[in-house]
Protein backbone atom coordinates (compact mmCIF):
# COMPACT_ATOMS: atom_id res chain seq x y z
CA UNK A 1 0.00 0.00 0.00
CA UNK A 2 1.24 3.35 -0.87
CA UNK A 3 2.30 6.47 1.38
CA UNK A 4 -1.70 7.89 0.72
CA UNK A 5 -3.48 5.22 0.40
CA UNK A 6 -2.40 4.19 3.98
CA UNK A 7 -3.04 7.19 5.45
CA UNK A 8 -6.10 7.91 3.42
CA UNK A 9 -7.20 4.65 4.94
CA UNK A 10 -6.09 4.99 8.69
CA UNK A 11 -7.40 8.39 8.91
CA UNK A 12 -10.90 6.58 7.87
CA UNK A 13 -10.88 4.45 10.66
CA UNK A 14 -9.82 7.48 12.87
CA UNK A 15 -12.22 9.80 11.80
CA UNK A 16 -14.78 7.56 12.81
CA UNK A 17 -13.68 7.44 16.22
CA UNK A 18 -12.32 11.00 16.49
CA UNK A 19 -14.05 14.49 16.67
CA UNK A 20 -10.74 16.18 16.73
CA UNK A 21 -10.62 19.54 14.83
CA UNK A 22 -8.40 19.68 11.40
CA UNK A 23 -6.31 22.00 12.95
CA UNK A 24 -5.22 19.53 16.24
CA UNK A 25 -4.18 16.61 13.21
CA UNK A 26 -0.98 18.18 12.76
CA UNK A 27 2.26 16.09 12.00
CA UNK A 28 4.93 16.01 14.40
CA UNK A 29 8.16 14.75 13.79
CA UNK A 30 11.48 13.34 14.97
CA UNK A 31 14.33 10.78 13.96
CA UNK A 32 13.08 8.44 15.69
CA UNK A 33 9.22 8.04 17.28
CA UNK A 34 8.72 5.91 20.61
CA UNK A 35 5.26 4.49 20.92
CA UNK A 36 5.04 4.00 24.73
CA UNK A 37 5.78 5.59 27.78
CA UNK A 38 6.88 2.41 29.75
CA UNK A 39 10.33 1.06 31.13
CA UNK A 40 11.53 -0.04 27.64
CA UNK A 41 9.89 3.02 26.00
CA UNK A 42 11.89 5.75 27.90
CA UNK A 43 14.88 3.54 28.07
CA UNK A 44 14.85 3.63 24.51
CA UNK A 45 14.37 7.36 24.37
CA UNK A 46 17.22 8.15 26.82
CA UNK A 47 19.64 6.03 25.30
CA UNK A 48 18.83 7.40 21.88
CA UNK A 49 18.65 11.01 22.85
CA UNK A 50 21.95 10.20 24.47
CA UNK A 51 23.46 9.69 21.61
CA UNK A 52 22.52 12.49 19.84
CA UNK A 53 19.46 11.34 18.14
CA UNK A 54 16.09 13.45 18.50
CA UNK A 55 13.54 11.44 20.12
CA UNK A 56 9.52 12.03 20.51
CA UNK A 57 7.47 9.61 22.96
CA UNK A 58 3.95 9.05 22.73
CA UNK A 59 1.71 7.21 25.23
CA UNK A 60 -1.93 5.84 24.95
CA UNK A 61 -2.66 6.42 28.45
CA UNK A 62 -2.56 9.81 29.96
CA UNK A 63 0.30 9.08 32.09
CA UNK A 64 4.12 7.59 31.68
CA UNK A 65 4.98 4.24 33.42
CA UNK A 66 3.03 1.22 31.22
CA UNK A 67 3.35 -1.57 33.91
CA UNK A 68 4.81 0.94 36.73
CA UNK A 69 2.33 2.20 38.44
CA UNK A 70 2.10 3.32 41.75
CA UNK A 71 -0.95 3.87 43.60
CA UNK A 72 -0.10 7.71 45.15
CA UNK A 73 -3.04 8.36 46.99
CA UNK A 74 -3.00 4.83 48.99
CA UNK A 75 -1.11 4.53 51.58
CA UNK A 76 2.18 3.51 51.83
CA UNK A 77 1.89 4.32 47.79
CA UNK A 78 1.64 0.45 47.02
CA UNK A 79 2.83 -0.92 43.49
CA UNK A 80 -0.19 -2.32 41.64
CA UNK A 81 2.32 -3.05 38.67
CA UNK A 82 6.15 -3.53 38.75
CA UNK A 83 7.21 -4.43 42.51
CA UNK A 84 10.64 -5.49 42.84
CA UNK A 85 14.08 -5.79 41.45
CA UNK A 86 15.96 -8.56 42.39
CA UNK A 87 19.45 -8.28 42.55
CA UNK A 88 20.81 -8.86 39.12
CA UNK A 89 18.78 -5.93 37.85
CA UNK A 90 22.05 -3.81 36.55
CA UNK A 91 20.36 -1.52 34.13
CA UNK A 92 17.30 -0.73 36.41
CA UNK A 93 19.92 -0.12 39.23
CA UNK A 94 22.15 2.44 37.20
CA UNK A 95 18.99 3.86 35.44
CA UNK A 96 17.94 4.82 39.54
CA UNK A 97 21.25 5.83 40.33
CA UNK A 98 21.21 8.39 37.58
CA UNK A 99 17.72 9.59 38.46
CA UNK A 100 19.39 9.90 41.99
CA UNK A 101 16.50 7.76 43.64
CA UNK A 102 16.60 6.55 46.81
CA UNK A 103 16.08 2.36 46.94
CA UNK A 104 15.32 0.25 49.88
CA UNK A 105 15.69 -3.56 50.48
CA UNK A 106 12.17 -5.39 51.23
CA UNK A 107 13.53 -8.81 52.09
CA UNK A 108 14.44 -7.99 55.45
CA UNK A 109 10.49 -7.01 55.61
CA UNK A 110 9.24 -9.72 54.07
CA UNK A 111 10.40 -12.07 56.55
CA UNK A 112 8.17 -9.93 58.86
CA UNK A 113 4.97 -11.49 56.81
CA UNK A 114 3.99 -15.24 57.97
CA UNK A 115 1.65 -16.33 55.48
CA UNK A 116 -1.17 -18.94 56.63
CA UNK A 117 -2.79 -21.07 54.14
CA UNK A 118 -6.64 -20.83 53.71
CA UNK A 119 -7.76 -23.95 52.07
CA UNK A 120 -11.41 -25.60 51.83
CA UNK A 121 -12.81 -23.10 54.55
CA UNK A 122 -10.03 -24.01 57.17
CA UNK A 123 -6.75 -21.84 58.14
CA UNK A 124 -3.86 -23.87 58.47
CA UNK A 125 -0.45 -22.85 59.93
CA UNK A 126 2.26 -22.78 57.75
CA UNK A 127 3.98 -24.93 60.96
CA UNK A 128 1.16 -27.54 60.56
CA UNK A 129 1.23 -27.69 56.90
CA UNK A 130 3.16 -31.32 56.95
CA UNK A 131 0.89 -32.87 58.97
CA UNK A 132 -2.32 -31.90 57.82
CA UNK A 133 -4.87 -34.11 56.39
CA UNK A 134 -5.35 -31.49 53.29
CA UNK A 135 -2.01 -31.83 52.56
CA UNK A 136 -2.17 -34.46 49.25
CA UNK A 137 1.63 -33.89 48.43
CA UNK A 138 3.69 -37.38 48.51
CA UNK A 139 6.42 -37.63 51.44
CA UNK A 140 9.59 -35.93 49.81
CA UNK A 141 7.17 -32.58 49.86
CA UNK A 142 5.37 -32.45 52.53
CA UNK A 143 7.05 -30.22 54.30
CA UNK A 144 7.02 -27.85 50.91
CA UNK A 145 4.10 -25.42 50.73
CA UNK A 146 1.78 -25.20 47.61
CA UNK A 147 3.20 -21.85 46.57
CA UNK A 148 7.05 -23.46 46.30
CA UNK A 149 7.17 -26.42 45.61
CA UNK A 150 6.70 -25.86 41.54
CA UNK A 151 10.25 -23.96 41.80
CA UNK A 152 11.47 -26.30 43.90
CA UNK A 153 11.12 -29.11 41.08
CA UNK A 154 11.82 -26.75 38.34
CA UNK A 155 15.51 -26.24 40.26
CA UNK A 156 15.90 -30.29 41.08
CA UNK A 157 15.40 -31.09 37.61
CA UNK A 158 16.87 -27.97 35.69
CA UNK A 159 18.33 -28.84 32.18
CA UNK A 160 19.62 -25.00 31.54
CA UNK A 161 23.16 -24.49 32.63
CA UNK A 162 22.62 -20.70 32.13
CA UNK A 163 19.34 -18.54 31.68
CA UNK A 164 19.78 -17.59 27.72
CA UNK A 165 20.05 -21.72 27.28
CA UNK A 166 16.25 -21.50 26.90
CA UNK A 167 16.28 -20.11 23.20
CA UNK A 168 19.01 -22.37 22.07
CA UNK A 169 17.47 -25.14 19.98
CA UNK A 170 19.17 -27.75 21.73
CA UNK A 171 16.55 -27.24 24.50
CA UNK A 172 13.62 -26.85 22.31
CA UNK A 173 12.58 -30.12 23.05
CA UNK A 174 11.36 -28.93 26.80
CA UNK A 175 8.79 -26.24 24.92
CA UNK A 176 5.76 -28.76 25.90
CA UNK A 177 3.00 -28.58 28.24
CA UNK A 178 4.45 -28.31 32.14
CA UNK A 179 1.61 -30.19 32.65
CA UNK A 180 3.02 -33.36 31.46
CA UNK A 181 6.57 -32.72 33.62
CA UNK A 182 5.12 -32.78 36.72
CA UNK A 183 3.23 -35.99 35.72
CA UNK A 184 6.35 -37.88 34.61
CA UNK A 185 7.58 -36.80 38.01
CA UNK A 186 5.04 -39.18 39.59
CA UNK A 187 2.40 -36.04 40.79
CA UNK A 188 -1.44 -36.60 40.28
CA UNK A 189 -3.84 -33.70 38.73
CA UNK A 190 -4.78 -33.06 42.48
CA UNK A 191 -1.76 -32.55 43.44
CA UNK A 192 -0.60 -30.74 40.19
CA UNK A 193 -3.84 -28.55 40.41
CA UNK A 194 -2.62 -27.62 44.28
CA UNK A 195 0.66 -26.20 44.08
CA UNK A 196 0.62 -25.15 40.11
CA UNK A 197 -3.17 -24.00 39.37
CA UNK A 198 -3.89 -22.89 42.75
CA UNK A 199 -2.95 -19.20 42.88
CA UNK A 200 -1.14 -20.01 39.31
CA UNK A 201 1.83 -17.46 38.83
CA UNK A 202 2.10 -18.06 35.04
CA UNK A 203 -0.21 -18.52 32.73
CA UNK A 204 -4.10 -20.33 33.49
CA UNK A 205 -3.30 -23.90 33.74
CA UNK A 206 -0.80 -26.45 33.80
CA UNK A 207 -1.73 -27.38 30.00
CA UNK A 208 -1.01 -24.02 28.43
CA UNK A 209 2.37 -22.80 29.89
CA UNK A 210 5.65 -23.74 28.58
CA UNK A 211 8.05 -25.62 31.02
CA UNK A 212 11.26 -24.16 28.80
CA UNK A 213 9.93 -20.89 29.71
CA UNK A 214 9.16 -21.76 33.22
CA UNK A 215 12.92 -23.74 33.85
CA UNK A 216 14.27 -20.06 32.31
CA UNK A 217 12.50 -18.43 35.24
CA UNK A 218 13.74 -20.02 37.68
CA UNK A 219 17.14 -20.31 36.51
CA UNK A 220 16.80 -16.84 36.08
CA UNK A 221 15.55 -16.23 39.27
CA UNK A 222 18.69 -17.73 40.57
CA UNK A 223 21.01 -16.01 38.25
CA UNK A 224 19.40 -12.50 39.88
CA UNK A 225 19.43 -13.83 43.53
CA UNK A 226 23.50 -14.73 43.27
CA UNK A 227 24.35 -11.64 42.42
CA UNK A 228 22.93 -10.25 45.37
CA UNK A 229 20.15 -11.63 47.44
CA UNK A 230 17.79 -8.55 47.60
CA UNK A 231 14.53 -7.56 46.41
CA UNK A 232 14.75 -3.59 46.38
CA UNK A 233 12.17 -0.62 45.24
CA UNK A 234 12.09 3.11 44.83
CA UNK A 235 11.41 4.83 48.55
CA UNK A 236 8.16 6.51 47.56
CA UNK A 237 7.05 4.72 44.62
CA UNK A 238 8.53 2.85 41.28
CA UNK A 239 6.41 5.42 39.46
CA UNK A 240 9.45 7.75 40.30
CA UNK A 241 11.58 6.64 37.83
CA UNK A 242 9.34 6.21 35.22
CA UNK A 243 8.57 10.21 36.23
CA UNK A 244 11.97 10.92 36.16
CA UNK A 245 12.86 9.36 33.32
CA UNK A 246 10.43 11.06 31.30
CA UNK A 247 11.26 14.72 32.40
CA UNK A 248 15.29 13.79 31.76
CA UNK A 249 13.61 13.63 27.85
CA UNK A 250 14.18 17.40 26.14
CA UNK A 251 10.48 16.63 23.93
CA UNK A 252 7.64 15.91 26.87
CA UNK A 253 5.98 12.87 26.33
CA UNK A 254 2.65 13.29 23.99
CA UNK A 255 0.07 11.38 26.42
CA UNK A 256 -3.04 10.13 24.89
CA UNK A 257 -1.83 9.27 21.55
CA UNK A 258 -3.33 5.77 20.75
CA UNK A 259 -1.64 4.72 17.98
CA UNK A 260 -3.94 3.06 15.05
CA UNK A 261 -1.29 2.84 12.17
CA UNK A 262 2.43 2.35 11.93
CA UNK A 263 3.68 2.70 8.00
CA UNK A 264 7.73 2.30 6.96
CA UNK A 265 9.39 2.84 3.53
CA UNK A 266 12.77 3.41 2.26
CA UNK A 267 11.70 7.05 2.98
CA UNK A 268 10.82 6.91 6.74
CA UNK A 269 8.26 5.78 9.38
CA UNK A 270 4.56 7.47 9.90
CA UNK A 271 2.50 6.58 13.04
CA UNK A 272 -1.25 7.39 13.22
CA UNK A 273 -3.30 7.97 16.12
CA UNK A 274 -7.15 7.52 16.65
CA UNK A 275 -7.33 11.29 16.90
CA UNK A 276 -5.89 11.60 13.46
CA UNK A 277 -2.67 12.90 14.32
CA UNK A 278 0.66 11.64 12.46
CA UNK A 279 4.15 11.53 14.05
CA UNK A 280 6.86 11.40 11.18
CA UNK A 281 10.64 10.08 11.77
CA UNK A 282 13.56 8.30 9.89
CA UNK A 283 12.52 5.29 12.66
CA UNK A 284 9.78 3.58 14.94
CA UNK A 285 10.77 1.82 17.95
CA UNK A 286 7.37 -0.20 19.01
CA UNK A 287 7.15 -1.06 22.79
CA UNK A 288 3.76 -1.97 23.01
CA UNK A 289 2.60 -5.52 24.55
CA UNK A 290 1.48 -7.97 21.83
CA UNK A 291 -2.09 -7.76 22.42
CA UNK A 292 -2.46 -4.30 22.07
CA UNK A 293 -0.62 -4.52 18.76
CA UNK A 294 -3.23 -7.01 17.57
CA UNK A 295 -5.39 -4.00 16.96
CA UNK A 296 -2.84 -1.55 15.09
CA UNK A 297 -2.71 -1.72 11.14
CA UNK A 298 1.19 -2.21 9.84
CA UNK A 299 2.46 -1.47 6.66
CA UNK A 300 3.74 -3.53 5.08
CA UNK A 301 2.58 -5.94 6.89
CA UNK A 302 4.56 -7.80 9.55
CA UNK A 303 6.21 -10.95 8.72
CA UNK A 304 3.49 -14.63 8.97
CA UNK A 305 5.36 -15.03 12.31
CA UNK A 306 5.48 -12.01 13.73
CA UNK A 307 2.02 -11.60 13.28
CA UNK A 308 1.54 -15.18 14.62
CA UNK A 309 2.68 -14.72 17.72
CA UNK A 310 1.30 -11.34 17.98
CA UNK A 311 -2.16 -12.75 17.46
CA UNK A 312 -1.63 -15.52 19.64
CA UNK A 313 0.59 -15.50 22.74
CA UNK A 314 -1.48 -15.22 25.95
CA UNK A 315 -0.79 -12.60 28.75
CA UNK A 316 -1.39 -13.41 32.12
CA UNK A 317 -4.60 -12.49 33.56
CA UNK A 318 -3.95 -10.45 36.91
CA UNK A 319 -5.93 -8.13 38.71
CA UNK A 320 -5.14 -7.02 41.99
CA UNK A 321 -7.32 -5.31 44.79
CA UNK A 322 -6.10 -2.88 47.04
CA UNK A 323 -7.34 -3.14 50.77
CA UNK A 324 -6.92 -0.50 53.25
CA UNK A 325 -7.61 -2.29 56.19
CA UNK A 326 -9.41 -0.16 59.30
CA UNK A 327 -8.36 -2.06 62.23
CA UNK A 328 -5.91 -5.28 62.91
CA UNK A 329 -8.37 -7.84 62.74
CA UNK A 330 -4.92 -9.99 62.55
CA UNK A 331 -4.45 -9.73 66.35
CA UNK A 332 -8.01 -10.23 67.24
CA UNK A 333 -8.11 -13.77 65.71
CA UNK A 334 -4.13 -13.92 66.09
CA UNK A 335 -3.81 -15.72 62.30
CA UNK A 336 -1.36 -12.29 61.10
CA UNK A 337 -2.58 -10.78 57.93
CA UNK A 338 -1.10 -12.50 55.21
CA UNK A 339 -3.23 -15.26 53.52
CA UNK A 340 -2.86 -17.91 50.67
CA UNK A 341 -6.13 -18.85 49.31
CA UNK A 342 -7.61 -20.98 47.34
CA UNK A 343 -10.62 -18.79 46.99
CA UNK A 344 -11.29 -15.91 44.33
CA UNK A 345 -8.91 -13.37 46.91
CA UNK A 346 -6.21 -15.47 46.04
CA UNK A 347 -3.22 -14.68 47.57
CA UNK A 348 -3.32 -12.06 50.05
CA UNK A 349 -0.02 -9.89 50.61
CA UNK A 350 1.06 -7.78 53.02
CA UNK A 351 2.71 -4.23 52.43
CA UNK A 352 5.32 -2.60 54.24
CA UNK A 353 6.00 0.84 52.67
CA UNK A 354 6.20 3.18 55.74
CA UNK A 355 9.81 4.26 57.34
CA UNK A 356 8.83 2.08 60.10
CA UNK A 357 8.69 -1.81 58.76
CA UNK A 358 6.61 -2.94 61.56
CA UNK A 359 3.53 -0.83 59.88
CA UNK A 360 1.11 -2.23 58.16
CA UNK A 361 0.17 0.33 55.14
CA UNK A 362 -1.85 -1.56 53.16
CA UNK A 363 -2.91 -5.22 52.04
CA UNK A 364 -3.25 -6.40 48.42
CA UNK A 365 -5.12 -9.16 47.23
CA UNK A 366 -3.56 -10.76 44.07
CA UNK A 367 -6.46 -12.63 41.75
CA UNK A 368 -4.48 -14.49 39.07
CA UNK A 369 -4.81 -16.70 36.29
CA UNK A 370 -8.99 -18.10 36.39
CA UNK A 371 -9.09 -15.70 39.51
CA UNK A 372 -8.61 -12.71 37.35
CA UNK A 373 -10.80 -13.97 34.81
CA UNK A 374 -13.66 -14.74 37.35
CA UNK A 375 -13.33 -11.33 39.32
CA UNK A 376 -13.02 -9.77 35.70
CA UNK A 377 -16.64 -10.36 34.82
CA UNK A 378 -18.40 -8.53 37.50
CA UNK A 379 -17.91 -5.09 37.47
CA UNK A 380 -15.15 -3.24 39.17
CA UNK A 381 -17.15 -2.55 42.17
CA UNK A 382 -18.37 -5.98 42.69
CA UNK A 383 -14.92 -7.13 41.88
CA UNK A 384 -14.23 -5.83 45.01
CA UNK A 385 -17.51 -6.75 46.90
CA UNK A 386 -16.33 -10.53 45.82
CA UNK A 387 -12.83 -10.31 47.04
CA UNK A 388 -13.63 -8.80 50.58
CA UNK A 389 -16.67 -10.99 50.79
CA UNK A 390 -14.48 -14.06 50.26
CA UNK A 391 -11.53 -13.04 53.05
CA UNK A 392 -14.28 -11.94 55.60
CA UNK A 393 -16.17 -15.80 54.89
CA UNK A 394 -12.60 -17.11 55.66
CA UNK A 395 -11.64 -14.47 58.34
CA UNK A 396 -14.40 -13.73 60.32
CA UNK A 397 -12.35 -11.09 62.30
CA UNK A 398 -11.83 -9.18 59.09
CA UNK A 399 -15.92 -8.25 58.61
CA UNK A 400 -16.44 -5.26 58.46
CA UNK A 401 -12.50 -3.60 58.82
CA UNK A 402 -11.60 -3.84 55.34
CA UNK A 403 -11.85 -1.02 52.54
CA UNK A 404 -11.44 -1.99 49.18
CA UNK A 405 -9.76 1.01 47.87
CA UNK A 406 -9.01 0.46 44.70
CA UNK A 407 -8.54 -2.40 41.76
CA UNK A 408 -6.56 -2.91 38.64
CA UNK A 409 -7.34 -5.11 36.10
CA UNK A 410 -4.44 -5.50 33.54
CA UNK A 411 -6.34 -7.23 31.02
CA UNK A 412 -8.88 -4.77 30.90
CA UNK A 413 -6.47 -2.17 30.62
CA UNK A 414 -6.62 -1.40 26.76
CA UNK A 415 -3.07 -0.19 26.63
CA UNK A 416 -1.34 -4.14 28.45
CA UNK A 417 -4.12 -6.72 27.73
CA UNK A 418 -2.40 -8.52 30.46
CA UNK A 419 0.37 -8.13 32.97
CA UNK A 420 2.87 -9.76 31.32
CA UNK A 421 3.78 -12.50 28.15
CA UNK A 422 3.27 -16.02 29.03
CA UNK A 423 4.76 -18.66 26.66
CA UNK A 424 2.22 -21.50 25.99
CA UNK A 425 3.81 -24.56 24.65
CA UNK A 426 5.98 -24.87 21.32
CA UNK A 427 5.73 -20.67 21.00
CA UNK A 428 9.35 -20.51 22.44
CA UNK A 429 10.04 -22.50 19.67
CA UNK A 430 8.20 -20.69 17.24
CA UNK A 431 8.21 -16.88 18.21
CA UNK A 432 11.06 -15.65 20.87
CA UNK A 433 13.58 -15.26 18.17
CA UNK A 434 11.06 -13.64 16.13
CA UNK A 435 9.10 -10.87 18.03
CA UNK A 436 11.73 -8.49 18.74
CA UNK A 437 13.09 -8.67 15.10
CA UNK A 438 12.79 -5.18 13.09
CA UNK A 439 10.26 -4.59 9.79
CA UNK A 440 12.13 -2.43 7.77
CA UNK A 441 12.17 0.89 9.99
CA UNK A 442 10.07 -0.42 12.88
CA UNK A 443 12.11 -2.00 15.62
CA UNK A 444 10.57 -3.61 18.42
CA UNK A 445 11.05 -3.40 22.55
CA UNK A 446 9.42 -4.46 25.45
CA UNK A 447 9.19 -7.29 27.67
CA UNK A 448 8.03 -9.55 25.56
CA UNK A 449 11.69 -9.55 23.28
CA UNK A 450 13.91 -9.97 25.85
CA UNK A 451 16.17 -12.92 25.84
CA UNK A 452 18.70 -12.98 28.92
CA UNK A 453 16.13 -11.41 31.15
CA UNK A 454 12.19 -11.01 32.07
CA UNK A 455 9.99 -8.10 34.07
CA UNK A 456 11.41 -4.86 34.17
CA UNK A 457 15.07 -5.53 33.58
CA UNK A 458 13.88 -7.21 29.92
CA UNK A 459 12.02 -4.51 29.10
CA UNK A 460 15.38 -2.37 29.73
CA UNK A 461 17.52 -5.00 28.10
CA UNK A 462 15.12 -4.69 25.04
CA UNK A 463 15.36 -1.24 24.65
CA UNK A 464 19.03 -1.14 24.56
CA UNK A 465 19.08 -3.76 21.65
CA UNK A 466 16.34 -1.91 19.39
CA UNK A 467 18.56 1.17 20.37
CA UNK A 468 21.59 0.10 19.16
CA UNK A 469 19.86 -1.44 15.58
CA UNK A 470 18.49 2.26 15.31
CA UNK A 471 22.05 3.91 15.51
CA UNK A 472 23.42 1.89 13.24
CA UNK A 473 21.23 2.68 10.14
CA UNK A 474 19.92 6.31 10.94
Amino acid sequence: MDRRSFLQTTAAVAAASSVVAKSARAANSADVIVIGAGLSGLKAAIDLQDSGVSVQVIEGRDRVGGRVYTLKDLPGKPEAGGNTFGGGYGRIFDMCERMKLELRDYIPRSKLNVTGLYMQDKHIAMKDWAASPLNIFPEKYKKSPPFGLADALYHEHQVLKNPDDWYDPAFFKHDLPVHGFFKELGFTDAQIDLFFNTNIAYGTSSHDVSLLMMMFQEKWFETMSAVAPVLKAVVGGNALLTDAMAKALKNEVHLNCKVIGIRSDKSGAEVVCADGTVYKGKHVVCTLPMPVMRYIRFDPVLPEVQTAAIKTVPYFPMTQVHIVPKAKFWEADGQGPSMWTDTAAGWVMVNRFDDDPNVITSLTAWCRGFNATRVDQLSPEDGKKLVISEIERIRPAAKGKLEAAYIKSWVRDPFAGGDYAIWGPGQVKNFVLEVGKAHGRIHFAGEHTGLSNRGMEGAMESAERATQEVLQEI
